[in-house]
């Protein structure tokens, strides 16, 4: 994260539907004890931020109002040695300490705080979950330079999830673990091509958003409530906005959270080198497609595929005009890429894909087909 040379110089993803995001504004500068803001939490009218290292092991809560700091909650038994981002279910707040620059820590952990002391001391107590990745096997120190780092985590039908920020690739995986205190094996439920850096997570009627970073601006990933049923969270693809006109390259934003329907703040840390000098700072804005299922979502009725299944080509019938078409795997990476009804897909493996239909007017379809 803090590696900005190697920020730059990764590779952009223009892959952006540019809608359903308004309102955006800046919200208020942050004060001076959070300028490296990693994890967001609005509770109880309250923003909750904490430092991603560094740092004792704190959480402050602001006046939603202003950003004036109106309190600090430490945890007398934790250690921040890398706190990346915090989620909440209606019991508890968790805080992941699994940021993982170098790929060669043994010691990532989630702390877990019963909401009612939060509320009413400003010194907690947390229980520990302690966990190793179930696919990683090599500890080698690299830098900036590993598919082990992580900053972001949603609590979601009763288990954790934490969606890794992969240096090498791009990518993301998702990884699951239980919410009771323990040492457990974080088992890999999914992955996609994100092509950007993962650095927040939040949920809103069912749906998961993610915000990150990419070489041209902050982004959003939109993964919609309506997907397989499984824990494969990228069954159905995903959507990605980039935030390249409202901020452009250089913001790192590092935490995500909701405050009333469709209606969000991210944070970016502070920043000074050869290349950005920022403050921290706090946003809002608004994001439709997190408001209901939406219809424009996965209509079916939108365009229909002959054949399916498929042994070498298909063609698209739809009464709409279309702009893209995007066909993606069961793992939630874009394998191929059209603009003509006519696609052949001789060139992919055989199995099942996801195929995506942008029309003009920025609605779309999803569909199943099955590669013979």
């Amino acid at each position: 994260m803090k590696d900005l040379i190697v920020y730059i110089l990764l590779i952009g993803f223009n892959l952006s539907i540019h809608c359903q995001v308004s309102n955006f504004k800046d919200k208020f500068e942050l004060p001076d004890q959070v300028k490296e803001t990693s994890g967001l939490l609005f509770f109880k009218g309250k923003i909750i931020t904490h430092n991603d290292s560094g740092d004792s092991a704190n959480l402050y809560e602001l006046d939603s109002l202003n950003g004036n700091l109106l309190r600090t909650i430490n945890i007398t038994n934790a250690t921040n040695v890398d706190w990346e981002d915090i989620a909440e279910d209606n019991t508890h707040i968790y805080i992941g300490d699994f940021g993982n620059n170098n790929g060669n820590r043994t010691d990532l952990k989630i702390y877990k705080i019963l909401k009612s002391d939060f509320e009413n001391s400003n010194t907690v107590t947390a229980k520990i979950i302690s966990f190793a990745y179930e696919d990683q096997t090599d500890y080698t120190t690299r830098p900036n330079n590993n598919n082990f780092d992580a900053e972001a985590l949603i609590a979601y039908n009763n288990s954790l999830y934490i969606f890794s920020k992969n240096w090498l690739n791009v990518e993301t995986r998702v990884y699951k673990l239980p919410t009771l205190s323990g040492n457990y094996t974080a088992i890999k439920i999914s992955e996609a091509n994100v092509e950007g850096l993962i650095t927040g997570a939040v949920t809103s009627n069912d749906h998961i958003i993610l915000c990150g970073y990419d070489a041209t601006a902050p982004f959003l990933i939109f993964i919609s409530a309506n997907r397989s049923p499984d824990e494969n969270v990228f069954s159905n693809g995903f959507e990605k906005y980039s935030f390249t006109n409202e901020l452009g390259a250089g913001h790192q934003v590092e935490g995500i959270t909701i405050f009333d329907e469709g209606k969000f703040y991210i944070s970016r840390e502070a920043s000074n080198n050869q290349f950005f000098t920022f403050t921290q700072k706090l946003f809002e804005f608004t994001y439709n497609r997190a408001l209901t299922l939406g219809t424009k979502f996965n209509n079916k009725s939108l365009a229909n595929i002959y054949p399916n299944p498929i042994k070498t080509s298909f063609i698209i019938n739809s009464n709409k005009p279309i702009k893209d078409i995007y066909i993606y795997n069961l793992l939630g990476k874009k394998v191929l890429n059209s603009s003509s009804k006519n696609i052949n897909i001789s060139a992919l493996k055989k199995g099942v894909y996801m195929i995506k239909i942008l029309f003009d007017d920025r609605s779309f379809t999803s569909k199943k087909i099955i590669k013979l």
